[in-house]
């Protein structure tokens, strides 16, 4: 995804912001942010990951356009998968780097996201690409 320079990315974020996106994509922006940080915990360069893994504001407002343009309502799945993130950074940060548990906590994590009803493809889609 091209970077967008950091006024534009403020004022889209802003322009977002102001106009009612909601706190159901906020709160999904935010668990992604908490996963990512979570899963660098354990990595060999961990100040890098945390400075490079999670979504970027450009990144993060590219999701609040997805979802305020789109047809439909999918806080239901937002919901679901806002969960999934918290669940999974939860679990990472309550192991150890060298807990084997902390791989069940991928698992599980995998196993709630199966559960969440599904984001309609082009959705889906944009959204992984809001986030590559």
């Amino acid at each position: 995804m091209k970077r967008l320079s950091m006024p534009i990315v403020s004022l889209l974020v802003a322009f977002a912001a102001g106009c009612g996106v909601g706190p159901h994509v906020d709160d999904f922006n935010e668990s992604l942010v908490a996963k990512e940080l979570a899963e660098c915990g354990c990595t060999p360069n961990e100040e890098e990951c945390r400075e490079d893994a999670p979504p970027t504001a450009g990144e993060q407002a590219c999701v609040e356009a997805l979802f305020k343009n789109a047809e439909g309502n999918y806080e239901a799945q937002l919901d679901c998968l806002t969960a999934a993130n918290n669940r999974l950074a939860g679990c990472l940060n309550g192991k150890t780097c060298t807990d084997l548990a902390r791989l069940g906590c991928g698992v599980d994590a995998l196993d709630d996201i199966e559960d969440c009803p599904d984001l309609p493809n082009d959705i889906a889609n944009e959204l992984r690409q809001c986030l590559d």
